[in-house]
Protein backbone atom coordinates (compact mmCIF):
# COMPACT_ATOMS: atom_id res chain seq x y z
CA UNK A 1 0.00 0.00 0.00
CA UNK A 2 2.79 2.15 0.64
CA UNK A 3 4.17 1.97 -2.57
CA UNK A 4 1.06 2.62 -4.45
CA UNK A 5 0.79 5.46 -2.85
CA UNK A 6 4.05 7.08 -3.20
CA UNK A 7 3.18 6.52 -7.04
CA UNK A 8 0.19 8.11 -6.89
CA UNK A 9 1.82 11.56 -5.70
CA UNK A 10 4.28 11.39 -8.52
CA UNK A 11 3.23 14.19 -10.93
CA UNK A 12 3.85 13.71 -14.70
CA UNK A 13 7.48 15.34 -16.61
CA UNK A 14 5.45 18.18 -17.93
CA UNK A 15 4.01 19.99 -14.82
CA UNK A 16 7.67 19.50 -13.96
CA UNK A 17 8.68 21.28 -16.72
CA UNK A 18 5.52 23.84 -16.51
CA UNK A 19 7.18 24.96 -13.69
CA UNK A 20 10.58 25.35 -15.23
CA UNK A 21 9.02 27.55 -17.79
CA UNK A 22 7.36 30.04 -15.48
CA UNK A 23 9.82 30.13 -12.81
CA UNK A 24 12.46 30.94 -16.13
CA UNK A 25 10.09 33.67 -17.48
CA UNK A 26 10.18 35.11 -14.05
CA UNK A 27 13.55 35.27 -13.84
CA UNK A 28 14.41 36.80 -16.88
CA UNK A 29 11.70 39.47 -16.35
CA UNK A 30 13.53 39.73 -13.59
CA UNK A 31 16.62 40.46 -15.47
CA UNK A 32 15.41 42.29 -17.97
CA UNK A 33 13.73 45.09 -15.39
CA UNK A 34 17.09 45.35 -13.97
CA UNK A 35 18.42 46.19 -16.71
CA UNK A 36 20.73 43.15 -17.38
CA UNK A 37 22.54 41.99 -20.50
CA UNK A 38 21.28 38.74 -22.67
CA UNK A 39 24.04 36.76 -20.58
CA UNK A 40 22.51 37.93 -17.41
CA UNK A 41 18.97 37.68 -18.79
CA UNK A 42 19.43 33.85 -19.63
CA UNK A 43 21.48 33.31 -16.45
CA UNK A 44 18.74 34.78 -14.21
CA UNK A 45 16.48 32.39 -16.41
CA UNK A 46 18.38 29.10 -15.51
CA UNK A 47 18.14 30.37 -11.93
CA UNK A 48 14.88 31.28 -11.54
CA UNK A 49 13.73 27.81 -13.23
CA UNK A 50 16.22 25.53 -12.25
CA UNK A 51 17.56 26.38 -8.79
CA UNK A 52 14.31 25.56 -6.71
CA UNK A 53 14.58 22.06 -7.98
CA UNK A 54 17.86 22.03 -7.42
CA UNK A 55 17.79 22.54 -3.68
CA UNK A 56 14.87 20.51 -3.57
CA UNK A 57 16.38 17.55 -4.66
CA UNK A 58 19.31 17.85 -2.83
CA UNK A 59 17.37 18.05 0.33
CA UNK A 60 15.74 15.07 -0.59
CA UNK A 61 19.26 13.57 -1.48
CA UNK A 62 18.73 12.70 -4.71
CA UNK A 63 20.17 13.29 -7.78
CA UNK A 64 19.16 16.71 -9.05
CA UNK A 65 16.99 16.21 -11.98
CA UNK A 66 18.25 18.74 -14.24
CA UNK A 67 21.58 16.95 -14.35
CA UNK A 68 20.03 14.02 -14.91
CA UNK A 69 17.56 14.55 -17.70
CA UNK A 70 18.77 16.57 -20.93
CA UNK A 71 15.25 18.73 -21.62
CA UNK A 72 15.53 21.01 -18.45
CA UNK A 73 18.69 23.22 -19.12
CA UNK A 74 17.95 23.84 -22.55
CA UNK A 75 13.64 24.38 -21.43
CA UNK A 76 15.43 27.21 -19.05
CA UNK A 77 17.43 29.21 -21.71
CA UNK A 78 14.69 28.68 -24.44
CA UNK A 79 12.41 30.39 -22.34
CA UNK A 80 15.43 33.00 -21.23
CA UNK A 81 15.41 33.41 -24.74
CA UNK A 82 11.76 34.01 -25.35
CA UNK A 83 11.74 36.52 -22.59
CA UNK A 84 14.72 38.54 -24.77
CA UNK A 85 12.44 38.45 -27.76
CA UNK A 86 9.33 39.64 -25.81
CA UNK A 87 9.75 41.36 -23.73
CA UNK A 88 9.97 44.88 -25.79
CA UNK A 89 6.20 44.19 -26.69
CA UNK A 90 5.40 43.54 -23.09
CA UNK A 91 3.11 47.30 -22.39
CA UNK A 92 2.37 45.47 -18.79
CA UNK A 93 5.74 43.90 -17.98
CA UNK A 94 5.37 44.34 -13.85
CA UNK A 95 1.95 42.44 -14.17
CA UNK A 96 3.46 40.22 -16.08
CA UNK A 97 6.09 39.15 -13.51
CA UNK A 98 3.58 39.57 -11.05
CA UNK A 99 1.51 36.57 -12.80
CA UNK A 100 4.20 34.53 -13.56
CA UNK A 101 6.03 34.89 -10.00
CA UNK A 102 2.83 33.48 -8.70
CA UNK A 103 2.06 30.29 -10.89
CA UNK A 104 5.91 30.07 -10.19
CA UNK A 105 4.99 29.71 -6.54
CA UNK A 106 2.12 27.24 -7.05
CA UNK A 107 3.88 25.10 -9.42
CA UNK A 108 7.12 24.37 -7.57
CA UNK A 109 5.17 24.23 -4.47
CA UNK A 110 3.26 21.22 -5.68
CA UNK A 111 5.97 19.47 -7.73
CA UNK A 112 8.36 20.01 -4.26
CA UNK A 113 5.50 18.42 -2.13
CA UNK A 114 4.35 15.81 -4.81
CA UNK A 115 8.27 14.79 -4.77
CA UNK A 116 8.46 14.52 -0.98
CA UNK A 117 5.33 12.62 -0.41
CA UNK A 118 6.52 10.40 -3.17
CA UNK A 119 9.67 9.63 -1.29
CA UNK A 120 8.06 9.18 2.06
CA UNK A 121 8.28 11.65 3.90
CA UNK A 122 5.40 13.13 6.24
CA UNK A 123 2.90 15.51 5.30
CA UNK A 124 4.04 18.50 7.58
CA UNK A 125 7.72 17.77 5.87
CA UNK A 126 6.70 17.10 2.43
CA UNK A 127 4.57 20.90 2.94
CA UNK A 128 7.99 22.53 3.90
CA UNK A 129 9.97 20.99 1.22
CA UNK A 130 7.41 22.45 -1.24
CA UNK A 131 7.62 25.98 0.58
CA UNK A 132 11.50 25.84 -0.59
CA UNK A 133 11.54 24.79 -3.49
CA UNK A 134 8.85 27.26 -4.33
CA UNK A 135 10.86 30.17 -3.06
CA UNK A 136 14.47 28.98 -3.10
CA UNK A 137 14.69 30.03 -6.99
CA UNK A 138 13.67 33.13 -6.37
CA UNK A 139 15.97 33.68 -3.70
CA UNK A 140 18.83 33.09 -5.64
CA UNK A 141 17.22 35.13 -8.71
CA UNK A 142 17.05 38.33 -6.29
CA UNK A 143 20.74 37.67 -4.80
CA UNK A 144 22.31 37.48 -8.26
CA UNK A 145 20.38 40.44 -9.47
CA UNK A 146 21.37 42.48 -6.42
CA UNK A 147 18.38 42.85 -4.33
CA UNK A 148 17.27 41.60 -0.88
CA UNK A 149 15.57 38.15 -1.16
CA UNK A 150 11.94 39.66 -1.70
CA UNK A 151 10.85 36.62 0.79
CA UNK A 152 12.37 38.24 3.65
CA UNK A 153 10.02 41.59 3.23
CA UNK A 154 8.68 42.99 4.69
CA UNK A 155 5.97 43.36 1.53
CA UNK A 156 3.04 41.82 -0.45
CA UNK A 157 2.70 38.60 1.04
CA UNK A 158 4.72 35.98 -0.93
CA UNK A 159 5.86 32.68 1.43
CA UNK A 160 3.03 32.46 3.39
CA UNK A 161 0.92 32.13 -0.39
CA UNK A 162 3.86 29.47 -1.04
CA UNK A 163 3.31 27.64 1.69
CA UNK A 164 -0.68 27.55 1.73
CA UNK A 165 -0.56 25.99 -1.95
CA UNK A 166 2.25 23.28 -0.33
CA UNK A 167 -0.41 22.71 2.68
CA UNK A 168 -3.64 22.19 0.23
CA UNK A 169 -1.53 20.05 -2.42
CA UNK A 170 -0.59 17.35 0.90
CA UNK A 171 -4.22 17.81 2.16
CA UNK A 172 -5.79 17.01 -1.04
CA UNK A 173 -3.63 13.68 -1.23
CA UNK A 174 -4.39 12.82 2.32
CA UNK A 175 -7.79 13.01 2.15
CA UNK A 176 -8.93 12.32 -1.62
CA UNK A 177 -5.18 10.86 -3.23
CA UNK A 178 -6.35 13.06 -6.05
CA UNK A 179 -3.23 14.60 -8.22
CA UNK A 180 -5.50 16.28 -10.85
CA UNK A 181 -7.99 18.32 -7.96
CA UNK A 182 -4.66 18.48 -5.47
CA UNK A 183 -2.88 20.21 -8.63
CA UNK A 184 -5.75 22.73 -9.53
CA UNK A 185 -6.69 23.04 -6.03
CA UNK A 186 -3.14 24.46 -4.86
CA UNK A 187 -2.28 26.53 -7.95
CA UNK A 188 -5.50 28.31 -7.44
CA UNK A 189 -4.80 29.05 -3.66
CA UNK A 190 -1.20 30.55 -4.21
CA UNK A 191 -1.85 32.47 -7.36
CA UNK A 192 -4.97 33.93 -5.63
CA UNK A 193 -3.57 34.52 -2.47
CA UNK A 194 -0.47 35.77 -4.03
CA UNK A 195 -1.93 38.00 -6.32
CA UNK A 196 -4.46 39.49 -3.94
CA UNK A 197 -1.47 40.34 -1.81
CA UNK A 198 0.31 42.55 -4.59
CA UNK A 199 -2.85 43.98 -5.88
CA UNK A 200 -5.12 44.32 -2.43
CA UNK A 201 -2.09 45.25 0.29
CA UNK A 202 -2.40 42.31 1.64
CA UNK A 203 1.82 42.40 2.88
CA UNK A 204 4.10 41.67 5.48
CA UNK A 205 5.79 44.72 8.08
CA UNK A 206 8.93 45.12 9.58
CA UNK A 207 9.38 43.13 13.12
CA UNK A 208 11.33 46.46 14.21
CA UNK A 209 8.51 48.86 13.43
CA UNK A 210 6.42 46.50 15.44
CA UNK A 211 8.79 46.59 18.60
CA UNK A 212 9.06 50.17 18.32
CA UNK A 213 5.36 50.46 18.42
CA UNK A 214 5.22 48.35 21.27
CA UNK A 215 7.95 49.53 23.19
CA UNK A 216 5.97 53.26 22.45
CA UNK A 217 2.77 51.96 23.96
CA UNK A 218 4.41 50.60 27.17
CA UNK A 219 5.90 53.73 27.50
CA UNK A 220 2.67 55.38 27.29
CA UNK A 221 1.31 53.72 30.04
Amino acid sequence: MGAAHHVSVSLPLGIDLAAVIVGSLFGALVAVRRDLDALGTIGLAVCGGLGGGVVRDLLLNVMPVALTKGSYLPVAVGTGVFALVIHPYAEHLDDLLDVADAFALGLFAVVGASKALDLGLAAVPSAAVGVIAATAGGVLTDLLSGRRPYIFGPGPVYGLAAAAGSATFVAVQALADSIGVGLAAAVVVTVALRLLAVHRGLSTSPAARRRRRRAGTDRAR
